[in-house]
C-alpha cells in the first residue's frame, strides 16, 4: 500500500466584500474529501493502474501540506473546511488578482460561486507582454515589456506603484483592473537574474543567448505572461529545453560499440551543446554508459576547425584512470591515448599534442597544473565531478585554470539536489552562469535550505536554469533499452606499496616452488602453489590480509579506493548494494572502514546464525544501503531483491558461482535492472 497523489479543488464563495473557501482533495473520479479532515469515507484502497498487486490509500500528509500552501494565496486554516475568510474589498481584489492565478499555478482547480463570480468576470485583467528581439550578431537578445488590458495599456509607473503598496489591482476611471502581481514580479526577477546590461529601449534588458531556454521555460510556467518573440529565438530556446529534439549526428564508423537509443541521444545532445558554444553535465545514473557516450562524442572530432587537432583531457579519480584507458582502447581504438599517471609521467609532456586523449587523476592534475597550462585542450572533461564540489579546494581551484575550448562534467549523482556543491561545478563549466557565489547563496542556496514557499520557488528556478545544460536519465526511464542485468568489469592498478609486496612475494615464491617441484615433483607441490596463488590474490585486495610484520602503508589497497568511489556514487543515487568477497578477513576490513565512515550496513558470513533475519532486515529497512556477505554464505538460497546493484570485490575461480551470487538480487520479484560490477586488479 502506498499513498496516492490527490488532486485539489478550491471552491470560493462570496461577494466583492468577503470570501469563504473550502479545499477538497480528489482521488480518482469518485472520491472527494475535505482536505486534511478525518473522515470514514477516507478509508479506501484504490488499485494501482500500473501494478495489480499494489493499492493506493489516502495521502493525509499531502492534504495537510496543501492546506498550508494555501496561506500564500490568503486562506489560512488547519483543514480544508476551517479556512479563515478573506474580508474587505481590497483583500478580495488582491485574491482575485494574484491569489487565483497563484492557486492555478499549483495545478489546482479554482471555482468561484456567488456574487464574486460575475464581478470577477467583468473586471479587466492586466496581461504582461514580453517582446523578445535578437541582436544582429546573434550573441544576445533584448527584452522589453508592456502591460495590456485589452482596451489599452497600463503604464509601468502605475503597475509599480500598486505593487509597492502590496496591491494586485488598480482603480482607474471607475473601473477595476486586476493584475497578477506574483507573475509580474517573478517575470521581472527572471530577467534581472540574467540581464547583462540595459537594452536599446528604455526599461529593456540585454540578455545572453545562454539563458534562452531558462527564460522560455520560466515564462511558460507563469501562464499569465505572453511572450512575443521572433521564431528563431523560440526555436533555439525550445531546443535547449527539449533535449531529445536536437539534430541526430552520424557516429564514427570506427566506434567499436552499438549504442542504445538513449546513448545515441546523449551524443546528439553533447554535439548540440558544442555547436552552440555551451557546456554541460552528463549525469546519467550509474550503469547507463556515460563513458561510452563521451568517447563516441570525442571520436566525432571537433566541429569548429579552430578546435581541431588538440587533445581532449579527462580528469578522474585515481581509481578510475585504468578504467578510462581500457574503455578507450575497447570502444575507440583508433584514438591515441596517453595516461599521465605515476612517476614516469614527466617524460611524456613533450609528446602530449601527438595524442587524441590525455587521462590523468585529480591528485596529479592539481600537482601538474602549471604543465597543463602550457596546452589548450579541445575538451576538458571532469569525471565524478563531486571532486570539485567545494569551491575552495585545490582540486576545484586547479581544474578551473585548465585551458579548453569546451568543457564537460560527468557524474552519476543528481547534482540539482546538492545545492551547496552545485555552484562550484557550474563555475568550472560556465563561469558566471549562476552569478557570483555570494548572490547564488542568497538567492538559491539559503532559501532552498530554509524550505517553505520561497525555497520551493528557488528550487524550481534553479532546476529551470540547469535543465538546458543537464542531461540525466534513470534506469527506470530507459528500461525498455536495457537488459535485465548489466555486467561490467572495473579495473584498477596496484598501488606502489601493493606492487612492492606483490613483486617480492612473487619472486620469493617462484624460487621456493621451482626448488620444491625439482625435489618432490609437481603433484606434491600443488598445495604450495595454490597457497601462493591465494596470497597473491589477497595482495590484490589489501596488503593487510597478508598480516606481514613491519609492513605499514598509507595506500594498502587500490581496490578499496575504487570500491568507495562506486559505493558513494551508488548511495548518492539511492541504489542498494550487495557486496561479495570470498575472504571474510576482507569483509572485516570493509566493515571497519564503513564503521569509520558512519555507513549503515548488514553483514552475513558462514558464522551468521539467523541468516533469514538479516535478509529480512535488509529487504525491509531501506535506510540500510549496503549488505556485506561472503561468497560461500550468501551465494545461494537467499532472496535479496531489495538491492539493485552487486559488487564482486574479488573474482572467484568459478564464474558460475559469481553468477549465482548476482542472482540473489536478479531474480523473480526484482523490477529494476540489476547492475553487476566485478573489481579486477590489472597486471
Amino acid at each position: 500500500m502506498k499513498p496516492a497523489i490527490p488532486e485539489f479543488r478550491l471552491v470560493v464563495k462570496g461577494s466583492p466584500a468577503s470570501l469563504a473557501a473550502t479545499l477538497y482533495a480528489q482521488y480518482g473520479d469518485r472520491i472527494e474529501l475535505v482536505a486534511g479532515r478525518a473522515s470514514m469515507s477516507g478509508n479506501f484502497a484504490l488499485p494501482d493502474p500500473k501494478d495489480l498487486l499494489r493499492y493506493r490509500i489516502r495521502n493525509m500528509s499531502a492534504e495537510k501540506a496543501a492546506v498550508e500552501k494555501l496561506a500564500a494565496a490568503g486562506f489560512t486554516g488547519r483543514a480544508g473546511d476551517t479556512l479563515r475568510n478573506i474580508v474587505g474589498p481590497d483583500e478580495v481584489l488582491n485574491f482575485l488578482g494574484t491569489g487565483v492565478p497563484q492557486v492555478r499555478r499549483f495545478g489546482w482547480q479554482v471555482e468561484l460561486e456567488g456574487r464574486v463570480k460575475p464581478f470577477a468576470e467583468k473586471a479587466d485583467y492586466v496581461m504582461p507582454i514580453m517582446h523578445v528581439t535578437e541582436s544582429e550578431s546573434g550573441d544576445y537578445f533584448e527584452v522589453n515589456y508592456e502591460y495590456d488590458i485589452g482596451t489599452g495599456n497600463v503604464s509601468e509607473r502605475d503597475i509599480q506603484r500598486a505593487l509597492m503598496k502590496g496591491d494586485s489591482f488598480i482603480e482607474r476611471n471607475g473601473r477595476t483592473i486586476l493584475l497578477d502581481g506574483d507573475a509580474i514580479q517573478q517575470a521581472r526577477k527572471v530577467f534581472e537574474d540574467c540581464a547583462t546590461g540595459a537594452g536599446a529601449r528604455p526599461g529593456g534588458f540585454r540578455v545572453s543567448n545562454i539563458y534562452g531556454g531558462y527564460i522560455q521555460s520560466s515564462l511558460k510556467a507563469l501562464e499569465g505572461v505572453e511572450v512575443d518573440a521572433v521564431a528563431s529565438w523560440q526555436d533555439r530556446a525550445k531546443q535547449q529545453n527539449e533535449q531529445d529534439s536536437v539534430e541526430v549526428v552520424t557516429l564514427s564508423p570506427k566506434l567499436k560499440a552499438t549504442l542504445r537509443s538513449y546513448q545515441h541521444e546523449g551524443v546528439n545532445w553533447l554535439r548540440f551543446l558544442e555547436n552552440r558554444g555551451f557546456c554541460g553535465v552528463l549525469a546519467d545514473e550509474m550503469g547507463l554508459g556515460k563513458t561510452v557516450q563521451t568517447l563516441a562524442w570525442i571520436q566525432l572530432g571537433r566541429s569548429d576547425e579552430h578546435h581541431q587537432g588538440k587533445p581532449a583531457l579527462i580528469v578522474c579519480p585515481t581509481s578510475l584512470v585504468e578504467n578510462w584507458r581500457e574503455e578507450a582502447a575497447k570502444f575507440t581504438p583508433n584514438l591515441k591515448v596517453m595516461t599521465l599517471h605515476g612517476t614516469d609521467r614527466h617524460r611524456k609532456w613533450k609528446n602530449i599534442k601527438k595524442f587524441d586523449i590525455v587521462i590523468t587523476s585529480y591528485a596529479l592534475m592539481r600537482r601538474d597544473i602549471e604543465k597543463h597550462l602550457e596546452t589548450i585542450y579541445s575538451i576538458a572533461i571532469l569525471d565524478e565531478a563531486q571532486h570539485i564540489k567545494n569551491r575552495s579546494t585545490q582540486n576545484a581551484l586547479a581544474a578551473k585554470k585548465i585551458k579548453a575550448d569546451h568543457r564537460l562534467v560527468l557524474t552519476g549523482t543528481p547534482i540539482e539536489n546538492g545545492v551547496t556543491d552545485l555552484w562550484s561545478i557550474m563555475d568550472f563549466l560556465m563561469p558566471g552562469y549562476l552569478g557570483g557565489h555570494k548572490d547564488f547563496r542568497e538567492y538559491y542556496e539559503l532559501p532552498i535550505l530554509n524550505g517553505g514557499g520561497d525555497g520551493e520557488h528557488a528550487q524550481m528556478n534553479l532546476r529551470r536554469k540547469l535543465h538546458p545544460f543537464l542531461l540525466r536519465r534513470l534506469k527506470k526511464e530507459v528500461a525498455k533499452d536495457l537488459p535485465p542485468k548489466i555486467e561490467r568489469i572495473a579495473p584498477c592498478k596496484l598501488t606502489q606499496d601493493q606492487h612492492k609486496v606483490y613483486k617480492s612475494l612473487l619472486e620469493d615464491s617462484k624460487a621456493k616452488i621451482n626448488e620444491m617441484v625439482e625435489k618432490e615433483g609437481f603433484n606434491k607441490s600443488r598445495m604450495e602453489i595454490l597457497k601462493t596463488l591465494l596470497r597473491l590474490r589477497q595482495t590484490c585486495n589489501h596488503i593487510d590480509l597478508l598480516k606481514l610484520e613491519g609492513v605499514k602503508s598509507k595506500h594498502p589497497s587500490a581496490k578499496m579506493e575504487l570500491f568507495f568511489e562506486l559505493l558513494n556514487e551508488a548511495m548518492d543515487s539511492k541504489h542498494r548494494v550487495l557486496v561479495f568477497s570470498q575472504f571474510t578477513s576482507m569483509l572485516a576490513i570493509l566493515k571497519k572502514e564503513m564503521d569509520e565512515r558512519g555507513m549503515k550496513y548488514c553483514y552475513l558470513d558462514g558464522s551468521t546464525k539467523d541468516r533469514q533475519a538479516v535478509v529480512r532486515k535488509f529487504n525491509k529497512d531501506h535506510t540500510i544501503p549496503v549488505f556485506l556477505m561472503s561468497l560461500k554464505a550468501g551465494g545461494t538460497g537467499l532472496n535479496l531483491t531489495g538491492a539493485d546493484m552487486v559488487i564482486h570485490f574479488d573474482p572467484w575461480w568459478n564464474p558460475a558461482v559469481e553468477d549465482q551470487a548476482t542472482d540473489r538480487a536478479h531474480r523473480i520479484g526484482q523490477k529494476r535492472t540489476v547492475y553487476s560490477v566485478k573489481l579486477i586488479t590489472k597486471g
